[in-house]
């Protein structure tokens, strides 16, 4: 069996921006020589999201307007209390993103495991990967493990 892998670092644009990782990830399937196998896309962030669907701006606007709702930018977060918060800070101005972890906890999209066959990965006609920002934009890392035969 072989296994592959490899890390892709890139920067959305905006908050809600969306960045489209299919190439990249064809690319990591056919670098890494597999043909029947698995690709794991993972992002090790926990203020983003990977998700499988569809870029049509129709239907990633509809996304962005229904996550909006559910979990507001401009009400009370306990993570952002810092006069109630103890754990995990990294820095004396810990960042207002407590809408940003919601969101991605309802989503709970860290990884996809998708099929591999003939050296592509088996995604569906109108399917891509998609990386949506749930924070204000800054670096991240993608990280795809390809194995198989």
């Amino acid at each position: 069996m072989k296994s592959e892998t490899s890390t892709l670092d890139v920067t959305p644009r905006e908050r809600f921006g969306y960045i489209d990782l299919t190439d990249d990830l064809r690319r990591a399937v056919k670098d890494s020589g597999v043909t029947e196998g698995m690709v794991v896309a993972f992002c090790p962030h926990t203020t983003c999201a990977l998700i499988i669907n569809e870029w049509e701006d129709g239907a990633l606007e509809d996304f962005r307007r229904r996550l909006e709702v559910i979990a507001p930018d401009d009400v009370y977060y306990a993570h952002d209390d810092l006069e109630r918060r103890t754990q995990n800070l990294a820095e004396p101005h810990e960042r207002q993103n407590g809408h940003a972890h919601v969101k991605q906890m309802l989503l709970s999209t860290t990884s996809h495991a998708i099929p591999v066959g003939a050296g592509e990965p088996l995604l569906g006609r109108w399917q891509r990967l998609l990386l949506v920002e749930l924070d204000d934009p800054h670096d991240r890392r993608i990280v795809f493990q390809v194995f198989g035969e």
